[in-house]
């Protein structure tokens, strides 16, 4: 039973699926909004934490604290580089050759719904942490070869390694996703977007389980907004 990438994928692809299909436009705007604040969550508590520390908010600290890592399953099926550091400094200019978020979108045929995603999730994140950095993406792998990723004035030596005492397991970030997105989407479409939580969660349940999705349950009462 161990949550990776790509149920954290599966969940935020299902609610783009049931929210497109229900409601179109609106739908999508409801996703977009839920990617935001997901990812501005996450960004505020790495924020807290270098604060708490007394690093600036600048993006080395951003990389220090970051809250995840590449999972196993996705690292041993890599058949060429991950990822090129084209260049540090004065932007951090990455590009990505392979995503586990991406796979699972495209396994769900839901590449336009990886492009609404990944449009947001790190610009969202980089907002969080500090609102006066400015972050790019000029391409994703949902509809190119590769994912462009530019950290503006990053001024970096080389990035710097995460803090491992600050990572959170993967079942976390899942939970944090689930009810994040199902805290928007109920606040916007009420009692329906209640039933489309739900029907995210039997989904969940289908493909991954009962004993997966009760450890997701688990995390109901957690502020995802402060260290913790």
């Amino acid at each position: 039973m161990t949550f990776t990438e790509y149920h954290h994928g599966f969940i935020s692809g299902s609610f783009y699926k049931k929210l497109k299909d229900g409601y179109g436009e609106k739908g999508l705007a409801v996703f977009t909004l839920a990617t935001q604040r997901y990812g501005e969550q996450r960004g505020s508590r790495m924020a807290q934490k270098a604060i708490k520390l007394g690093l600036p908010l600048n993006y080395e600290s951003y990389f220090k604290l970051g809250e995840w890592v590449n999972s196993e399953q996705f690292l041993s099926s890599l058949k060429g580089p991950q990822a090129e550091n084209v260049s540090y400094t004065p932007d951090y200019y990455r590009e990505v050759f392979a995503c586990p978020w991406h796979e699972q979108y495209k396994n769900m045929g839901l590449l336009d719904g990886g492009s609404l995603y990944c449009k947001d999730i790190d610009k969202s994140i980089v907002r969080g942490f500090n609102p006066y950095l400015v972050f790019h993406v000029h391409e994703t792998l949902h509809e190119s070869d590769k994912c462009i990723q530019d950290y503006k004035d990053a001024k970096l030596e080389n990035r710097p390694d995460r803090l491992k005492e600050y990572i959170k397991p993967m079942e976390y970030h899942c939970a944090h996703a689930f009810f994040t997105f199902s805290e928007i989407t109920k606040s916007i479409l009420g009692d329906e977007g209640g039933k489309i939580s739900e029907a995210v969660l039997a989904d969940f349940s289908r493909d991954y389980g009962k004993e997966m999705t009760e450890k997701l349950l688990s995390y109901k009462d957690m502020n995802f907004n402060i260290i913790n």
